[in-house]
């Protein structure tokens, strides 16, 4: 009898005991703390597209007064404008005109761009150019007063460059699209100036701008040589194939004369109403309408 009482107080001990040390461990399971992970933060990275491209600082008159100073050196500053086809293609001669004289001149580039494309065509346009010269865009609300402030003879076309010596004095412009030799030799003088020590002056031409009955003079004259011909001011119509077109079936020369000449505006209007009266004459009045006036 107490060896049955003896067994079943031990199973009973035994029993207690492994619920016990069972419930603790599933508590101990419970209030166990979680492992938490840190968060990572991601860094927005900049488009692609814009990673790569040039820096282009904008400027009023004030930037630009300072931009243009010498620094003991001839300085090279050349206006232009993505929207100017003649600036776009004489700028690869102007990177290699840095490339050739980096380290003995300084040389800046101004767009005149709407702000707008400061970081968008403008950089984008310099950046397929490879050109490694410091760029600003200009943007003030007088830009007639800006040019005069660069020289008179400015007459505001695109693109314009112009040399200065070391000593901030204007060595050479060019308004229009820039011939290279001309450019070179410029800066050949200044530098052999500044090894020589000698003193030059340059001399500046002085550009008369043509008005409207010099194109009425000019317009009759060609025709009188037998020659028909519409010269475009700017941005006028017309592709190359209807140039072509012209040419070679009518004998009528569309001549594009770019954003920038010494001639008014006024000068190409009278020159080509004057030659278009005589188109007229010849072909008809119809045919005159698609001319790329």
């Amino acid at each position: 009898m107490k060896k049955a009482v003896f067994k079943r107080t031990k199973a009973i001990f035994f029993g207690l005991v492994f619920v016990q040390i069972f419930s603790l461990g599933v508590f101990a399971q419970k209030t166990k703390p979680k492992t938490v992970k840190p968060k990572t933060q991601a860094v927005k990275m900049p488009p692609k597209s814009t990673i790569d491209l040039p820096k282009v600082t904008q400027i009023d008159e004030i930037g630009l007064k300072t931009a243009v100073k010498t620094n003991g050196k001839p300085l090279l500053v050349n206006f232009w404008a993505t929207w100017c086809d003649p600036c776009r293609e004489e700028f690869p001669d102007l990177v290699k005109l840095d490339a050739d004289y980096k380290g003995k001149i300084d040389f800046i580039t101004v767009s005149l761009d709407d702000l707008a494309e400061i970081n968008r065509d403008v950089p984008k346009f310099l950046a397929d150019m490879k050109a490694t010269m410091p760029a600003y865009l200009l943007k003030v609300e007088d830009e007639g007063a800006v040019i005069a402030s660069i020289t008179k003879d400015w007459q505001g076309g695109l693109p314009f460059t112009i040399l200065y010596n070391e000593n901030g004095e204007i060595a050479y412009f060019r308004q229009g699209k820039v011939k290279t030799e001309t450019v070179r030799g410029e800066i050949e003088k200044l530098l052999g100036k500044i090894n020589n020590s000698q003193t030059t002056t340059f001399q500046l031409p002085k550009i008369k701008p043509r008005a409207a009955n010099e194109g009425i003079s000019d317009a009759k004259n060609d025709i009188a040589k037998g020659i028909l011909k519409i010269k475009k001011y700017g941005f006028g119509p017309g592709s190359a194939e209807s140039t072509q077109y012209f040419k070679d079936k009518y004998g009528i020369e569309i001549a594009d004369y770019g954003c920038t000449f010494s001639e008014t505006p006024e000068y190409f209007k009278s020159y080509n109403e004057t030659m278009k009266t005589e188109i007229i004459k010849r072909f008809g009045t119809e045919f005159a309408k698609n001319l790329p006036l």
